[in-house]
């Protein structure tokens, strides 16, 4: 019997061990998305940046 305990008990920490990997997946799916979301915004702001830096300066008219 104590062979059958220990087979038991194998097969529920690889049960277990699937669960979690399942559900650390999901997180980790979860977070690639938001990191593309992050991506896509920096290169936003980057592209914002690079275009007021290229972009002439018109001249203020409210110091004429």
């Amino acid at each position: 019997m104590s062979t059958l305990k220990d087979v038991m008990s194998a097969m529920k920490e690889v049960l277990l061990l699937a669960d979690k990997m399942d559900r650390a997946g999901a997180v980790l799916s979860e977070i690639s998305g938001e990191l593309r979301d992050h991506d896509r915004r920096l290169i936003r702001l980057e592209t914002m940046v690079e275009i007021a830096e290229i972009r002439p300066r018109l001249p203020d008219k409210s110091r004429e």
